[in-house]
């Protein structure tokens, strides 16, 4: 269901499904369309770390992503308050 109290907004201004934060820890595998897939690991403590999925050798978000990607949350000052 859309909030209108806290909601996301992309970089080409379309409005983005609500992320769930903080993300549970676990491996998660990253491909952002690209060539390269690798594995997202995120620890207890909110620390995090991305391998290669094929050579398990450490990588960085620009092997994964369109660099740069830009988002925007809207939370109003005033509750159900529109953006305008």
């Amino acid at each position: 269901m859309f909030d209108h109290n806290d909601w996301w907004l992309e970089e080409h201004g379309l409005i983005m499904e609500k992320p769930d934060f903080p993300v549970p820890e676990g491996d998660y595998l990253v491909t952002g369309g690209r060539e390269t897939t690798a594995v997202l690991t995120v620890k207890g403590d909110g620390t995090w770390g991305l391998v290669n999925a094929q050579t398990k050798e450490p990588t960085t978000l620009y092997t994964v992503t369109h660099l740069p990607c830009r988002s925007a949350r809207y939370t109003p000052t005033e509750s159900n308050a529109g953006p305008a």
